[in-house]
């Protein structure tokens, strides 16, 4: 038996149809209790069952073969049916729906989030066209909270009755209490069918004229009667809670689909045949359908036998419905089933997936194009008829599209186009859309076959364009727009104004959201410091001034921050005073009036110290000297201030602006400018002619020391010339004035004398390389490089290889200088080109020239292939010749030698006849015996010492590797021997003869060199260095630190003049190349003297030297500008190894000056002193200190516990003392914590977040409401701006990679107190006016600093989920206060589009419930 009726008999039609016929018109059915319960998101628990499902309502079966039934019947849900019925009453879409955002879709086929049924795609031509009910546009990505009360539309209430005209007293009985039906509640007539109204009573009776007529219902309105299934309480309901009922259920309908049957292959053929021919009769073919189709093999049925999509879609609701039925079996809970089918609608969802992209990439199909196209409509009626679960479908379309190669993207352009109404409607796909298109274009772009991709760069940029129009938030990504905004930008037309405004419009919503765009930018003096800073630590680009120019538009607080850095004391070096003088001539082409600026900056800095008058004085001699600075308007601005008149004014130690005036060389101006010079300065009692006698007695001084032509009949000439050290010593004391014209002289001297026509090989004069010598001394005395480069110039044509080498040296030596100042690559081009005709002149006498200019073409920029030519060269050259030509012991070392050890000379010259190689053991040998002759040749003359250097360099040459490793082995016992010479006695010899290296000095420094000792010496508990037990008695690492940073004498007798300027070069380049080597030694040398001090060994200590100590103090300053925070921790690691305290107190004082150079060993500077001097300048110092004094050092473990004890004590004093500083608004000192300890940080960030919290105002305050003043006071707003800066600055400096802190939950708590107190009627206008302009804006930017920290963690997503709630109910706000004089819809986007950020990402459950909480 079986209950199908037998063939031939016609089945009865079912009461209710969904689907009339194949039409594409009807829309799926949704059955549910009310319009609020249609939800886009699935419900967070499988237990609270959601109404949505598979769309297989049972169908009608009449086809256009069939005319029985001539009228087609309508399909779906009473509500919808009356809705659309032609005689319903004009009513207004307000009307129906309170606000677009109210309304989510009716899931008619998966349970998951779908997209409105009622609001067909747009999809293009191949779409079908749907007849649909007027809709709303539900383009807003973020579900709306439902409005407050106050902006609801007012309900309408009935007038009172009129009172009695009587005064008689009647009783009157109770009024019963009636339903009132909200007036906003949407309605819809029932076309005659009465629905059952509640009455007094909770029955259903005839309730007269107290229910509403019987033609009209409402739409989600049930008021509580007591008899609702909520209201049952069963132990089931208690236990699992109360579900609604299912919208549709197959099995409790009255019509069912057709039974599947299973038939043989051929029967099934036959049927789908049938079902494929229009003319068959679908009533008869729908009787039973057969078993065997379903998942792909059903859409292979389909294509093959290319059944009309409307009968297509027909048999794919049979197939599901009967697949969905086999999930609610008897037995099975409600979840479960729930669960199956939610699995079965994503799998058959997965199953046209994989069909349509196999159809879509089978190029090699000769109906590929026929089957696409089959394929794709199909595709587009399943997922417009919601036979798809639209969520997966549409995250497979997006996917792909990311990850499409540029072979696929064209057909996954065109897929997306289909879909793409609805794919932009939804921020979690729009966005990531419109990033993978603006990706792929970009590589496209960059192909390098771009003109064969042209047609698809052509589509993607059309797209483009239309987006940016279409749909300008899905743009509004911050870390997306920064990466692709220029690609962007090159897609729109040039002369499209709408576009580039679209374009304008979406840069600035990304940029407020943007951490670095909500936050103040680094103050623009703050970038010109650094790159300044850099600018004299490396060379300066052409490009350089401009850029600079272009740090700010203030150029007034351009020009004062740069001179503020030119005469500031924190900066050391002559460096700086040339980098200003081109910048500042450089800026004065483009506009700036310089004069102006400077006679400024006199009027408000007054340059009290010594060092900041000398380089403003040397300042404007250089701008003098290039027709920058103009001395009349200075004397004009004298004159308006009262004129010169007191003598004191014009003194040395006189006030800078008036002092100023003697200081500028009156030689270089014009007649008129000397007058007025003149006569200013007579006026104060200057004598004019003294000056003027003195320059003349400087000059004759000058020209006898160099032993230039002279009058005879002068009586100078009769004095005994001055030397050189002498003179220069009395010219660095000398005016700028009287400096500026000793260097004017000496280069037009050496211009007129040796400058012309290059007379190489015509045996023309040159300066000799002794008369070159002193000429740079005194230049270099009068700090006049600028001449000194002149010069430079005019000696290479006609100068020597000795001269020529001394001038590379003397590039190489003032290179950043020189770089500054344009003339460092021209002086080495020149160079160059010298030492290639000197080759041809004069072979391997050119290896002194040589030598230099290896060492100064690594520096010279794009010189690289050039400087590794000439290693090449030199090395070449070294063989053929170890020994300096012009050394002056080259001639007679033969014969020195042979007085000493005629068979040592011998044997090395048999080895250098014999080849260029040797073995070991000769090496070794002959390493030997120069070594011990050079131990007994120390307290000799200092000719035999430079003789047996010269026997290493010469032995070097055969194996370098070799050489040098037996030389680190030598040096490793010197360090030890006590009865030897001091270092700077040893080693300068060997580094200027080339059998010593820097590197290898230093790497004798380290611990790691030292083999284990012998026996150890008592470390009274602290670990100290192995390498300083060994050497405290010689005292090593102290003289080596002594000979590296301190210059040797003029007068040192070892080495000639020339080799001393090159070692001072070698100085200053180990202090630039290996400044964390030489924070090692100075390590070393620390503990070196800690221990020996320790050892009660205080005798000859180096470091007790106060010239040392002074040097040593310059040394870690430049140190400090290179890597403060190194420098700090190396500082306290030497503090903590010092047993009696001495070197940590030397230490604090050393950096207390560094700071505050006029303190003394008493003073201590404290946390408020140092917040308070933290500048632009000061930085890197206000950083040491802060360092050392918050750092606990490694001490023993006695001073341990008393560090931990002290280190909560010295964090509340710095805290307290940085909150002090906030009050003063002083902040340039937040980066500065950023390199502190973590906790340090961390509890300074948690302070600032807590008191910037605590200012946002709230409802909680009752002086908040019904106030005439603003509500809260200025300085509490101007403290909530400082505490975000600081926040903003410690977020930004955190180390990259580092874990960025979540937002606090309290932000939320605050956010919705701004939202209260802007819907609260009671609350001051002019609070809210605040509130809209100051403190939402703080709070939103509170906020957006922390976007980039959002991760997938569920406490992120909670925070972010109840902000997107209070985003919601704040936009809605802002609109409803928007009008004239409150101005909100600014406000307003912003609070959207970070809405949209908070919504990136955000888990499913999340999402879910914001949906819910509508």
């Amino acid at each position: 038996m079986t209950s199908r009726p037998p063939l031939g008999v016609q089945q009865r039609q079912p009461q209710q149809h969904s689907l009339a016929g194949p039409s594409l018109s009807q829309r799926p059915a949704a059955h549910q209790r009310a319009l609020s319960q249609q939800q886009q998101f699935l419900p967070p628990s499988p237990i609270r069952k959601d109404t949505g499902s598979f769309e297989f309502t049972p169908p009608d079966y009449n086809d256009g073969a069939n005319t029985r039934y001539p009228s087609q019947r309508r399909g779906g849900s009473r509500l919808k049916l009356e809705l659309s019925h032609e005689s319903l009453e004009s009513i207004t879409h307000t009307g129906i729906i309170e606000s677009p955002n109210a309304i989510d879709s009716s899931k008619p086929f998966t349970p998951s989030r779908m997209m409105l049924p009622t609001d067909s795609s747009d999809l293009g031509d191949m779409s079908p066209h749907f007849s649909h009910l007027p809709t709303i546009d539900l383009d807003a990505p973020l579900p709306m909270p439902q409005r407050r009360l106050r902006i609801t539309p007012n309900i309408l209430r009935r007038d009172p009755p009129p009172m009695p005209s009587t005064t008689t007293r009647k009783d009157v009985p109770p009024k019963p209490y009636q339903v009132e039906v909200p007036t906003a509640a949407p309605r819809y007539y029932t076309h005659g069918k009465v629905e059952p109204q509640p009455r007094r009573g909770g029955t259903t009776a005839a309730a007269g004229n107290l229910a509403p007529p019987p033609s009209i219902g409402y739409a989600d309105f049930y008021p509580w009667m007591g008899n609702h299934p909520e209201d049952q309480f069963s132990e089931n309901v208690i236990r699992q809670g109360h579900f609604d009922k299912p919208a549709f259920n197959p099995d409790t309908q009255s019509g069912k689909y057709p039974p599947r049957v299973t038939v043989t292959d051929t029967k099934r053929e036959l049927w789908l045949k049938d079902l494929a021919n229009p003319a068959s009769s679908l009533r008869r073919l729908a009787r039973t359908i057969p078993h065997g189709l379903r998942g792909q093999a059903l859409l292979e049925q389909c294509l093959n036998k290319r059944i009309p999509f409307e009968r297509a879609v027909w048999l794919i609701q049979c197939v599901g419905a009967n697949e969905l039925r086999t999930c609610k079996r008897k037995g099975v809970s409600l979840a479960q089933s729930f669960g199956a089918e939610v699995r079965w609608i994503k799998e058959w969802t997965v199953s046209v997936q994989k069909f349509v992209e196999n159809v879509l990439f089978s190029f090699d199909d000769k109906e590929w194009k026929a089957k696409v196209q089959y394929v794709v409509l199909l595709a587009t009626h399943l997922y417009e008829q919601h036979l798809l679960d639209r969520e997966t479908y549409m995250e497979w379309l997006v996917s792909s599209f990311e990850n499409s190669n540029q072979n696929r993207l064209p057909m996954w352009m065109l897929i997306a186009e289909i879909y793409w109404k609805d794919l932009l409607k939804l921020r979690k796909y729009g966005r990531r859309l419109v990033t993978a298109l603006v990706s792929h274009h970009q590589l496209v772009f960059n192909h390098p076959d771009r003109d064969i991709l042209q047609p698809l760069l052509s589509k993607s940029t059309a797209l483009l364009n239309t987006l940016i129009l279409s749909s300008p938030e899905n743009f509004v990504s911050p870390s997306v727009w920064s990466k692709y905004r220029d690609t962007i930008k090159a897609c729109l037309p040039v002369g499209d104004t709408a576009r580039q405004d679209a374009f304008a419009a979406i840069g600035s919503r990304n940029e407020q959201l943007m951490a670095s765009g909500n936050r103040s930018q680094p103050a623009a003096r703050h970038i010109l410091v650094q790159w300044l800073d850099r600018n004299t630590q490396a060379p300066m680009s052409e490009e350089g001034p401009a850029n600079s120019w272009n740090i700010s538009k203030d150029k007034s607080a351009l020009a004062r921050a740069l001179l503020e850095w030119c005469t500031s004391l924190y900066r050391p070096g002559k460096t700086k005073v040339y980098v200003t003088s081109q910048l500042l001539q450089h800026w004065s082409m483009l506009g700036l009036d310089v004069t102006t600026e400077i006679l400024d900056f006199l009027d408000v800095d007054p340059c009290v110290q010594k060092e900041r008058k000398d380089h403003l004085y040397h300042l404007v001699c250089e701008l003098v000297r290039s027709d920058t600075f103009s001395v009349p308007r200075y004397i004009q601005w004298l004159s308006a201030r009262g004129g010169i008149t007191n003598p004191e004014d014009v003194l040395p130690d006189g006030p800078v602006s008036t002092r100023l005036l003697a200081e500028i060389p009156p030689f270089g101006l014009s007649s008129e400018q000397r007058n007025l010079r003149s006569g200013m300065l007579r006026r104060a009692s200057f004598s004019v002619e003294d000056e003027a006698r003195d320059a003349e007695m400087a000059l004759k001084l000058v020209r006898q020391s160099l032993g230039l032509p002279m009058d005879p009949a002068d009586p100078i000439q009769q004095r005994k010339p001055r030397s050189i050290n002498k003179l220069s010593q009395q010219i660095q004391s000398a005016s700028r004035a009287l400096k500026a014209e000793i260097g004017r002289w000496l280069r037009d001297s050496a211009a007129s004398t040796y400058g012309g026509k290059d007379r190489v090989g015509s045996g023309g004069p040159g300066a000799s390389p002794t008369l070159f010598g002193n000429i740079r001394r005194i230049l270099e005395a009068a700090e006049d490089l600028s001449m000194l480069a002149d010069v430079l110039r005019s000696l290479i044509s006609n100068a020597c290889v000795e001269v020529l080498a001394a001038i590379a040296n003397t590039v190489n030596r003032h290179f950043f200088i020189f770089s500054a100042l344009g003339v460092c690559k021209g002086l080495f081009n020149d160079l160059s080109k010298k030492l290639r005709a000197v080759f041809l002149e004069q072979g391997p006498g050119t290896r002194p020239l040589l030598v230099s200019l290896v060492s100064l073409a690594p520096r010279i920029p794009g010189m690289e292939e050039l400087a590794t030519q000439l290693k090449k060269d030199l090395a070449l050259s070294s063989r053929q010749n170890p020994v300096d030509a012009c050394s002056p012991v080259s001639d007679n070392m033969i014969a020195r030698l042979q007085d000493d050890s005629n068979d040592l000379h011998e044997e090395i010259e048999k080895l250098l006849a014999a080849g260029t190689s040797v073995d070991r053991k000769t090496m070794e040998n002959l390493f030997q015996t120069i070594i011990q002759r050079l131990h007994q040749s120390w307290g000799e003359s200092a000719d035999k010492q430079r003789v047996y250097s010269v026997l290493l360099a010469r032995l070097r040459v055969f194996d370098m590797p070799l050489f040098d490793a037996l030389m680190a082995k030598w040096i490793a016992y010197l360090r030890t021997l006590t009865n030897r010479p001091s270092i700077d006695r040893i080693f300068p010899l060997l580094v200027s003869n080339g059998c010593l290296t820097m590197p290898t000095i230093l790497s004798s420094t380290s611990d790691s060199s030292t083999p284990t000792p012998l026996s150890r010496v008592p470390t009274g508990g602290i670990s100290w260095p192995q390498i300083v037990q060994i050497t405290y008695r010689t005292r090593y690492m102290q003289e080596t630190l002594k000979l590296l940073m301190n210059p040797l004498r003029p007068d040192y007798d070892l080495i000639t003049p020339e080799e001393i300027y090159r070692f001072t070069n070698l100085q200053e380049q180990v202090l630039r190349e290996n400044p964390k080597d030489m924070l090692s030694l100075i390590g070393s040398a620390m503990a070196e003297y800690s221990f020996a001090r320790a050892q009660n060994d205080t005798q000859g200590l180096p470091l007790d030297d106060p010239v040392i100590q002074e040097r040593l103090s310059t040394l870690i300053k430049l140190l400090v500008l290179k890597d403060a925070a190194g420098v700090g921790r190396a500082l306290a690691a030497w503090a903590a190894r010092s047993p009696d305290g001495y070197v940590g107190s030397w230490i604090d004082n050393m950096t207390t000056k560094l700071l505050l150079p006029s303190a003394d060993r008493q003073t201590h500077i404290t946390f408020d002193q140092i917040l308070e001097l933290t500048n632009e300048f000061t930085w890197p110092f206000c950083h040491l200190q802060l360092f050392l004094q918050t750092s606990t050092p490694p001490t023993d473990q006695n001073n341990q516990q008393a560090a931990a004890d002290r280190q909560p004590s010295t964090l509340d004093s710095l805290t307290s003392a940085m909150d002090r500083a906030i009050d003063k608004k002083n902040l340039t000192w937040v980066g500065i914590v950023l390199s502190l300890n973590v906790e340090v940080v961390q509890q300074l960030k948690g302070r600032a977040q807590s008191r910037f919290l605590g200012l946002i105002p709230s409802p909680r305050e009752s002086l908040l409401v019904n106030t005439a003043v603003p509500p809260v006071p200025e300085q509490s707003l101007q403290m909530a701006e400082n505490l975000l800066s600081v926040i903003e600055a410690l977020m930004r400096g955190s180390p990259p990679g580092a874990r960025q802190p979540q937002l606090p939950p309290e932000v939320v708590i605050r956010l919705s107190d701004l939202w209260e107190l802007l819907a609260n009627a009671e609350f001051d206008p002019a609070g809210k006016q605040q509130i809209i302009t100051r403190w939402l804006p703080l709070l939103l930017n509170f906020v957006t600093l922390h976007t980039q920290a959002f991760d997938a963690s569920k406490a992120s997503s909670d925070i972010r989920a109840r902000l997107l709630v209070v985003c919601a109910g704040l936009m809605q706000e802002l609109d409803a206060l928007h009008g004239p004089g409150c101005h909100t819809r600014g406000l307003a986007a912003r609070v959207f589009d970070l809405g949209c950020v908070l919504s990136d990402n955000l888990p499913e459950e999340q999402r879910g419930h914001n949906n819910n909480s509508r």
